[in-house]
């Protein structure tokens, strides 16, 4: 693909779709299946998935290398054709090209020319897109303001790192406010400081009423940022749902930290399930297993007069629920 062409499809429409449609996405048994090698051997990419992505949220894309992300996100942008299934944006088939309005789509790979500035980029860009050139002018400086590129508009895109062509890649996609962003590895390469700013910039857009549907490797992007995850594990569909809902599935117990040197108070804690660790003098820390209510424990140390130091959650990690026993794939 030559590069007019891709960054024609970094944003296709500049119009929002508004429409009935209670998903931006919905992918219902997609499955992607590609011929390589000499002999033409089928490889599955993507294997009978299907979930969808709310209006209005932010939502991560998540799963390890060769877990069909970027197949997925291509299929949705219409850049690769499903072997089976069904695939709409905003209510629309993805084989229509009216499926694409109002859509962003910012690839992992930023590809510019390199001898132009970052202002004429954009200027080509918008122009690529069908704005009036009364409006350009001020949807760059908007735009470059949002991702704090200002102060390099005037410089060339082949003099600058790859962060700051990232930043310039997520100014491209934000031209004309779209309704919908999907977005492949959006922080790839960047330092701590992007990372928190392109966070700050999906919360805000999702608080706008644009949808943002991002891949990541990154667990605290989804943490720190994501209303709804969707895991992929080896072309299958692992989980499709709340961030809160899956952190949930992870809760172990909870630690209560008290200081009481009474065994009576302790046999008491145990009998209700709890057990007895880290016992040091007249401190001890007591683990409420996520099956009895850490609530009740708590209401029935007060009882006694016995007020916790500290509650901690204790749970299992990010990465243990996402990645689960698939860690290791490769793309």
């Amino acid at each position: 693909m030559n590069k007019p062409v891709q960054i024609i499809y970094n944003r296709v429409a500049l119009l929002n779709v508004t429409g009935i449609a209670m998903y931006s996405i919905e992918i219902e048994h997609l499955s992607k299946t590609y011929r390589k090698g000499f002999w033409g051997i089928k490889v599955a990419a993507v294997v009978d998935i299907s979930f969808s992505v709310k209006k209005n949220a932010v939502t991560g894309f998540v799963g390890p290398n060769g877990a069909g992300k970027t197949t997925t996100i291509k299929t949705i942008t219409g850049l690769v054709k499903p072997s089976k299934g069904n695939v709409k944006v905003n209510g629309v088939d993805v084989s229509s090209h009216t499926a694409r309005r109002g859509v962003a789509y910012l690839s992992e790979q930023p590809c510019f020319y390199g001898h132009l500035t970052v202002a004429e980029s954009l200027e080509f860009a918008a122009k690529l897109l069908g704005m009036k050139a009364g409006v350009i002018k001020n949807e760059i400086h908007r735009v470059l303001d949002i991702v704090e590129l200002s102060h390099k508009a005037k410089s060339k895109v082949k003099e600058m790192s790859k962060g700051m062509q990232q930043r310039l890649n997520m100014a491209q996609a934000l031209l004309g406010n779209p309704g919908l962003m999907i977005l492949d590895e959006p922080m790839s390469g960047m330092d701590p400081p992007g990372r928190r700013l392109f966070r700050n910039i999906f919360k805000e857009m999702a608080a706008k009423g644009t949808t943002v549907f991002f891949s990541t490797h990154v667990l605290e992007d989804i943490e720190s940022v994501c209303d709804e995850v969707v895991v992929l594990s080896k072309g299958r569909l692992a989980y499709s749902g709340s961030v809160s809902d899956l952190l949930a599935k992870g809760h172990i117990g909870t630690e209560i930290e008290i200081v009481s040197s009474e065994n009576s108070i302790k046999d008491i804690l145990v009998q209700h399930g709890c057990s007895i660790e880290s016992e040091t003098g007249s401190s001890c820390t007591v683990v409420v297993p996520s099956a009895v209510n850490a609530a009740e424990i708590l209401k029935l140390l007060g009882e006694k007069n016995i007020y916790p130091s500290q509650v901690v959650n204790r749970s299992s990690s990010m990465e243990d629920l996402l990645y689960g026993k698939s860690r290791g794939e490769h793309e």
